[in-house]
């Protein structure tokens, strides 16, 4: 008779997307989740062994066998270390939870049983073969807004919009990386307003400025925005409009996409992990400083070198896998992974990352949210004249730029392959009326625009009434905490009352080189004066841009017969003379009613300050 083959059960590992051996990990309910069981072969003959686990939810549940997913081999004359076997997928016995054992509360592992996959003959399993007990935690959902940034012209001319797969990449990755069961997504395709080559800052401002009206009409504060901007025409380097310390869903972020592989990602899309970096910021999660990002968080990060881990034998990533983007299932050995939000190869989420995240959307659920806004067709300000003098766009100092590396140093250095993706042409989007503010209420406008708080320049971009659903938490508009210059914004009155002056935040970019201009977004709402005339941009107490009124509101008591403001209208509104392109004149890239040729609009017009940013040609450099 043959000597039958035993295994010992040497551990078990309930992991969603990073585990220890000590499950330290906050568990998500809903969330796919998979038991990890390593086994190894204590004596007899080496086979190859399926396995079956009895899984129990409470003590009177008569629990639910669940059957793995693969099957491993076990030879008592090949040992393997367990760190080994973490590491590698295909080395421990996986099994996928149905959802239902996922649910909020108490799970407990129970026997494990082995088959001898040739013979069909029972593996006995000495003792213990139970695994242990763990609990699933409520978490809210990541909710994301994703603008693909449609452009024209570039290296390569043509219509370069980013692919479908690389939005579905992104939101694929959110959901198994991310602590969290469910990711709220929609997606929309807009024009990028600035010209080619536009940076993260220009497409950041024109982000913000939709937000700004999306929530003002009623849309879930809650709601992260992020753009994709596709390679084929010129890359544009990624950048979130801040880091910030309190939740902030207003913080929104840009980032590049494609095909490229970068020299170890082969899926057919890089815009999981880059788009995952950038959002990563907008929750607050700032660079470790390891790989040549900017050091911000360099003391408080847990594991050397940017890792997953600081030893074999601790935490270890785990992707689940998706099979509609034919991602298999695999595992991040945490000594060679690094965080997401370094500038290192091989990138996964840490505990670290993931539990700040966690954290905060938390935080971030406690906002009041607000009715759903309509997905299509996007809302449009007003439109803006196309005679007036177009407002310098503040160029961030590119970082170094290198050619193709199949490995090592930072992702921003290495260029992918470009391609092209054609589109049709562009539809003028909807007008949006002006906002009508309550009775007794002051109105408020929403002011977007692009500072270098180093040269104290900078340019208001997007001016737009909001209601009082618009407005952000509260932020200091004193200096920063690397002494930068406060920004002020000054609203002038035309009744000749003094005017108002209201510190605003700046939300600093989140890729800058070493030693490059501090430069950020003004994202603000702020209330105007019963009779505004214009808006001034004051950096270190000095204006650099003016935005002017296009004219006085109707009076409170008007005369009979005094036509008022239209339906569902303010009866005022803002309007700039930049001279750009007709698209410059919304954030949402739709083309504007604009003056005759050769004639400037009566309307209003716009003034900068000698120290005004000076238009620049330079291209932005690739980064993470």
């Amino acid at each position: 008779m043959a000597t039958p083959t035993t295994a010992v059960l040497d551990a078990t590992e309930v992991t969603q997307a990073v585990q220890d051996l000590q499950h330290g990990v906050t568990l998500i309910a809903g969330k796919a989740t998979v038991i990890r069981a390593y086994v190894s072969g204590t004596f007899g003959p080496a086979a190859r062994v399926s396995g079956a686990l009895e899984l129990v939810r409470s003590p009177t549940d008569p629990g639910v066998t669940v059957l793995s997913s693969n099957t491993v081999p076990v030879d008592p004359g090949v040992p393997r270390d367990l760190a080994t076997r973490r590491g590698d997928i295909t080395l421990s016995l996986n099994f996928l939870l149905p959802p239902a054992l996922a649910a909020e509360g108490a799970l407990s592992v129970g026997a494990l049983a082995l088959t001898d996959t040739v013979s069909g003959n029972p593996v006995p399993v000495g003792a213990p073969a139970n695994g242990p007990t763990v609990w699933f935690h409520h978490s809210p959902p990541l909710r994301v807004k994703v603008f693909g940034l449609r452009h024209e012209g570039g290296d390569v001319p043509g219509t370069h919009t980013p692919r479908d797969l690389d939005c579905t990449a992104l939101v694929g990755w959110l959901g198994r990386a991310c602590p969290v069961a469910e990711v709220i997504a929609s997606r929309t395709v807009i024009d990028v307003t600035a010209d080619v080559p536009f940076t993260c800052n220009d497409t950041n401002a024109q982000l913000a400025a939709i937000r700004a009206l999306d929530i003002s009409a009623g849309g879930d504060p809650r709601t992260h925005y992020l753009g994709q901007a596709a390679d084929g025409g010129f890359f544009m380097r990624g950048c979130s409009s801040g880091v910030p310390a309190v939740p902030d869903p207003a913080t929104v972020a840009s980032s590049p996409c494609g095909a490229a592989d970068w020299g170890r990602d082969f899926d057919g899309a890089y815009s999981d992990w880059y788009g995952g970096h950038e959002l990563g910021h907008t929750f607050g999660r700032r660079h470790p400083g390891f790989c040549g990002e900017s050091p911000d968080d360099l003391q408080n990060y847990p594991f050397p070198n940017g890792q997953l881990a600081d030893s074999p034998d601790t935490f270890v990533g785990f992707d689940v896998g998706d099979l509609a983007l034919n991602l298999p299932m695999r595992a991040s050995p945490g000594v060679q992974w690094h965080d997401v939000m370094t500038y290192c190869n091989r990138q996964w989420i840490s505990s670290y990352t993931y539990e700040a995240i966690r954290r905060r959307l938390a935080d971030e659920n406690a906002l009041t949210a607000g009715a759903p806004v309509p997905e299509s067709p996007p809302a449009t300000p007003a439109p803006l004249p196309e005679d007036a003098p177009a407002p310098p766009p503040v160029v961030p100092v590119a970082g170094p730029g290198g050619p193709a590396a199949p490995t090592g140093g930072r992702p921003d250095e290495r260029f992918p392959q470009l391609s092209v993706t054609r589109a049709a042409a562009p539809q003028a989007g909807m007008a949006v009326p002006a906002v009508e503010a309550p009775a007794g209420a002051e109105r408020l406008v929403s002011v977007v625009g692009t500072v270098n708080l180093t040269q104290r320049q900078g340019g208001i971009r997007f001016v737009n009434p909001v209601s009082p659903l618009a407005a952000q938490p509260a932020g200091s508009g004193g200096p920063g905490p690397n002494g930068e210059t406060p920004v002020v914004l000054r609203i002038e009155q035309a009744d000749g009352g003094a005017p108002r002056e209201v510190p605003v935040p700046v939300k600093p970019a989140s890729e800058l080189a070493p030693g490059a201009d501090r430069t950020g977004l003004v994202d603000a709402v702020v209330p105007v004066g019963p009779s505004p005339a214009a808006i001034e941009l004051l950096v270190g107490g000095q204006a650099v841009d003016t935005f002017r009124a296009a004219g006085a509101p109707p009076p409170r008591c008007a005369p009979p017969g005094t036509p008022g403001p239209a339906p569902g209208r303010s009866g005022w509104h803002w309007t700039s003379t930049r001279r750009r392109s007709p698209a410059a004149a919304s954030p949402h890239g739709s083309a504007p009613t604009t003056a005759p040729p050769g004639r400037r609009s009566a309307s209003g017009s716009r003034t900068r300050s000698s120290r005004s940013t000076t238009a620049s040609s330079a291209r932005a450099s690739r980064s993470n």
